[in-house]
């Protein structure tokens, strides 16, 4: 299987040679697709439909176990085999914060090791010090934590939580409740600022730090009935 692409299409190459072309584009390694605008380059044979569903399985399921987003859209905007693959989309908070954190702790804890190692001050001092230093130091451990265990996982129709703190949880997409999206519009394109979603008796938030917040977002306008879902508009004039 090859995949290759540009800006106007995705090209797709099986096993047995055969080569396809949908409209769609590449985007920083992830290839998107309309699943209905096929063109055959090359094929052994009359290409039927039963051809075109089965190279976009075999295309999505080969995305998925190389690690590279593989998507085709169906005319309703679905993500085709998405359940039937267990296609997965993660939201975490970026690492880059935990290199500001490190750098914080560092400075923080490097003034009083360096007097414990030097000796150059009283035994009650060393240890006052080193009290007020771990004190003004564990507020950033603990969100450094947080930024190390908050992730959220969709695979299929399944969604998994592991919050900052507490147990990981799981539920299906079709008990979400209700969603409330805040974007900023910038050229009629809606950048993602928050996204909540709630369901029976949890609610988890989402903001525009995290890695993936536009992919769950999009995950969800999928999968969440679209009579459930608020979209709260902000351009340069306020909230529209």
């Amino acid at each position: 299987m090859k995949v290759t692409g540009t800006k106007c299409y995705v090209q797709i190459e099986d096993d047995a040679g055969n080569i396809a072309r949908f409209d769609g584009e590449v985007c920083f390694g992830e290839f998107c697709a309309l699943a209905d605008s096929i063109e055959w380059v090359r094929h052994s044979g009359e290409a039927t439909e039963q051809d075109r569903i089965d190279l976009i399985y075999q295309a999505t399921r080969y995305g998925k176990d190389t690690g590279t987003r593989i998507l085709f859209f169906s005319s309703d905007g679905q993500v085709m085999f998405e359940d039937e693959l267990g296609l997965k989309t993660e939201v975490y908070c970026s690492k880059t914060y935990l290199v500001i954190v490190a750098v914080v702790v560092v400075s923080l804890l490097f003034p009083a090791l360096l007097i414990a190692v030097l000796d150059v001050a009283s035994l009650k001092f060393t240890i006052g010090l080193g009290v007020v230093t771990v004190l003004l130091a564990s507020p950033f451990l603990v969100w450094a934590l947080q930024i190390w265990r908050f992730r959220i996982t969709a695979e299929g129709a399944v969604v998994t939580v592991r919050p900052a703190a507490g147990r990981t949880w799981q539920f299906s997409a079709s008990d979400i409740t209700r969603v409330v999206r805040k974007v900023k519009m910038d050229s009629c394109w809606e950048m993602v600022q928050k996204v909540r979603f709630y369901t029976k008796d949890k609610r988890v938030s989402l903001n525009q730090t995290m890695t993936g917040i536009e992919d769950m977002d999009a995950y969800l306008l999928r999968h969440v009935d679209a009579k459930r879902i608020t979209t709260k508009k902000r351009d340069e004039g306020g909230i529209a």
